[in-house]
């Protein structure tokens, strides 16, 4: 053969893309009669789409890109962790310095641990940093609460801790239960354990509460906690189960939802009053007279019959729709 095989090789691309020079093109042509291998790569080049061609450099190219952020990620965490070091190491010394012993210094550390948690972890996650970020805030947090709560001689700590929690968990946890390790496990059932955790927090929050402030009277405080704050929690699973399993379109589920409220507003206080053992009644309807009187019973039933009406429209419409749907199919 008169043309080295690598030699041609180089020019396939060239030759390929028709950008060859004459005298280079018809070097290749010439190769390609005479040599199988080289004409059976050519083949394979031309069917080949240059989709195809660069995805391995392309992939390489991703694969060190993320290399190399994961090395400043890594190098950038360690040096904010060695400042964050500085400030540690101070107050050691000086809490010994003074003779305090390990006192406020633990406050302190917890302290410095929850702005690391906040500014170190988002940098050295790999992956749901987001979700590790708010896990591990939480957890200093709950070490800066536990440890001030320790070091001031205090019995505060549960209350402090359930009720931010409870606040945590009603702020955050829609946004955890969609990040993709929390999701895998839950499947379909994010939204009832969202409901779940925040019952549960609130309950042992009113539970530490009471405990602390009763005097005595625990279980008629706790009692009458349950009593006022019991019909919402059902109410709030009740559109849950509305929203979720009732199988109609979503404009008749919001009609539903829409007659649930109204309902709960209006009939909520009477039940309240009845099982705390005070007078129920309802409430006087009298739209042409609007006094200290009759404002409170006026405005719930106005609220009752507007959110029934629209209620009953939303319904309509959408059983309408569906109809008209199912009819079409």
């Amino acid at each position: 053969m008169k043309y080295n095989c690598n030699l041609i090789r180089d020019l396939l691309p060239l030759y390929q893309d028709q950008v060859a020079s004459e005298e280079s093109a018809a070097a290749v042509r010439e190769h390609l009669l005479e040599c199988p291998d080289c004409a059976k790569l050519f083949k394979q080049m031309q069917s080949q789409t240059i989709e195809e061609v660069i995805a391995p450099e392309r992939q390489e190219i991703l694969r060190e890109q993320n290399q190399y952020f994961k090395r400043k990620s890594t190098v950038a965490g360690t040096i904010i962790a060695g400042i964050f070091m500085i400030p540690i190491l101070v107050c050691l010394i000086v809490n010994l310095a003074t003779g305090h012993g390990l006192t406020w210094f633990f406050i302190v550390l917890s302290a410095l641990l929850l702005a690391a948690s906040l500014i170190i972890v988002p940098i050295m996650a790999r992956e749901n940093k987001a979700l590790w970020t708010l896990a591990a805030s939480t957890a200093s947090l709950m070490l800066l609460l536990a440890v001030t709560c320790i070091y001031s001689g205090g019995s505060w700590f549960f209350i402090a801790a359930l009720s931010t929690l409870f606040g945590l968990s009603v702020m955050f946890l829609p946004f955890a239960v969609r990040s993709k390790p929390v999701a895998e496990r839950l499947g379909n059932n994010k939204s009832l354990v969202v409901l779940a955790v925040d019952t549960l927090l609130f309950f042992l929050m009113m539970l530490a509460i009471g405990l602390r402030v009763s005097d005595g009277g625990f279980s008629r405080w706790f009692w009458q906690v349950t009593v006022i704050s019991g019909p919402f929690i059902v109410l709030a699973f009740a559109v849950w189960a509305v929203l979720r399993y009732l199988p109609c379109s979503g404009l008749t589920r919001a009609g539903i939802v829409v007659v649930m409220a109204g309902l709960f507003e209006f009939f909520a206080t009477m039940v309240m009053n009845l099982l705390l053992g005070a007078q129920a009644q309802l409430p006087v309807f009298r739209p042409l007279q609007w006094n200290a009187a009759t404002v409170d019973g006026n405005t719930r039933w106005i609220t009752l019959l507007s959110c029934v009406l629209i209620g009953a429209v939303l319904i309509i419409v959408g059983l309408i729709r569906g109809k008209n749907r199912s009819h079409e199919d």
